[in-house]
């Protein structure tokens, strides 16, 4: 579990089955994830979910967003592997409600604190649609540098980066 002064990210569960599909069916929500982008088929989303839900990624994978003082969906955010390389990407989505609070912003730091601290990884990468100017913000915030367009899941994506700030010794 991680926790911020607002948050709470956990592991799923299979109780978040329902959550996360009403998630992933909202169009508004989906407008920038997936390539293409846009909600899938009820059986699709409740297919994906289910391996989602299944998955064991050690110290990577998918982490519900919720209150920190109580229980209930604001999102899902994930650091999983990239298609091809060695890469891992952070990925995020929140439910309407949260959107336009800083939710996007905490809960990202606090999962690219988690995977360059603990999971001691090298650095982490993002990518977005160009026109997702909102995920771009974010990921400035959190601290990534944008290094331009590349090819993903045959789209052409805004490119972030993320390493570890250098540790000085005196």
């Amino acid at each position: 579990m991680i926790e911020t002064p607002r948050l709470r990210l956990r592991r799923l569960r299979a109780s978040d089955e329902p959550d996360l599909i009403a998630l992933d069916s909202d169009p508004d929500v989906m407008r920038y994830v997936g390539s293409p982008p846009g909600c899938r088929s009820p059986q699709e989303t409740a297919e994906r979910v289910k391996q989602r839900l299944a998955a064991d990624h050690g110290p990577l994978g998918f982490w519900l967003v919720e209150p920190r003082d109580r229980g209930g969906l604001l999102g899902l955010c994930a650091l999983i592997r990239m298609p091809s390389g060695d890469d891992v990407e952070l990925a995020y989505r929140l439910a309407r409600r949260s959107w336009g609070q800083g939710i996007a912003t905490e809960a990202a730091g606090a999962l690219v604190d988690h995977g360059l601290r603990a999971a001691t990884l090298p650095q982490i990468v993002a990518v977005t649609y160009p026109e997702n100017l909102a995920s771009q913000r974010v990921l400035e915030k959190v601290g990534f540098t944008h290094r331009g367009l590349v090819h993903y899941k045959g789209v052409r994506a805004a490119h972030y980066v993320i390493t570890p700030a250098p540790s000085y010794q005196v």
